[in-house]
């Protein structure tokens, strides 16, 4: 197939991913991203800040051309909890209509919890089955997604949680950086809000998104809760800017790091696994596989082929 483009506007970052999908697996062409921080605050005040708005449309204007000179059509903008959320997330979906000509569509935890499922499973390599049900945690900046289900037959269970890191952080760090008392606090909150699920036994705990990754950034040891409550401890103990200058990240990924790492930890410790495993697929790699799907359906439903 030709390729196409998701643009998904997130509480931290906006991403353009260009890609073709093969085989089930999704294939990149080109991406960008620049860290918005649209979700700063809004836990606070329930808006978005209005300096960010015409910013954050302009970047959405630059990646719709990007993905044209890269062979994509009109890529679909994805907005999640930030501008969900946000009182006033229909004054950004207005700049970017007025500034870029595109429709950004407000998806619900729901969909954002399906299409993260369906990209966490794409990334795992073709014909990769589940030999037991996987929990897949897409960890946002605004919000987590929780997603039970299995390659094959897709989400089952799935919900949608007000733990993104960056909601987080704002909430449990009085700081710049989370003292051990608020980590402790910030895992025992976790615990207290997930849903009251039984996980088979050997479910696989699944985890996507940027902070998910940037934890493979700063450790290559294995993942378990108590590597990973050390993990959060450790890094809130340097500032921000040296731990983003230290592990090649930005500032704004840096600041989240430590909650991200306890989220995860509690996660673990809620469901009594051992370990978790960080895929690079998610929402944008699900979202370029449902266009895909409808990519095909059209054109068997068009007599000449989609010609």
């Amino acid at each position: 197939m030709s390729p196409q483009a998701v643009i998904d506007v997130g509480s931290n970052t906006i991403h353009l991913l260009v890609g073709e999908v093969e085989n089930g697996a999704v294939l990149p062409v080109t991406g960008e991203k620049i860290s918005a921080r649209l979700g700063a605050g809004v836990d606070r005040t329930g808006r978005i800040e209005e300096g960010r708005i015409p910013l954050a449309a302009e970047a959405i204007r630059l990646f719709g051309m990007v993905a044209k000179m890269n062979g994509a059509p009109e890529p679909t903008v994805l907005a999640t909890s930030a501008v969900r959320d946000a009182k006033n997330g229909g004054e950004l979906v207005e700049e970017v209509r007025k500034k870029a000509g595109l429709e950004m569509r407000l998806i619900s935890g729901e969909e954002e919890a399906d299409l993260g499922f369906r990209g966490a499973v794409s990334a795992l390599g073709e014909g990769y089955v589940w030999e037991a049900p996987a929990l897949v945690v897409d960890l946002g900046g605004g919000s987590a997604q929780l997603i039970l289900g299995e390659a094959v037959k897709g989400a089952g269970k799935q919900v949608s949680l007000p733990l993104g890191s960056n909601r987080t952080t704002e909430r449990f760090s009085a700081g710049d950086r989370p003292r051990p008392k608020e980590l402790k606090a910030l895992r025992k909150a976790v615990r207290e809000m997930l849903p009251d699920w039984k996980l088979p036994k050997g479910t696989a705990i699944v985890a996507v998104g940027g902070s998910a990754r940037a934890i493979l950034k700063v450790t290559r040891e294995e993942l378990t809760a108590e590597r990973l409550k050390k993990l959060a401890e450790d890094l809130s103990q340097k500032p921000t800017a040296i731990l983003a200058r230290e592990e090649g990240l930005t500032p704004e990924r840096a600041r989240v790091l430590p909650a991200a790492a306890a989220t995860l930890a509690a996660i673990l410790e809620r469901y009594e696994k051992r370990s978790l495993t960080v895929a690079r697929g998610g929402i944008r790699e699900g979202a370029l596989l449902a266009l895909a799907e409808e990519a095909v359906k059209n054109a068997e439903g068009d007599p000449d082929g989609g010609k």
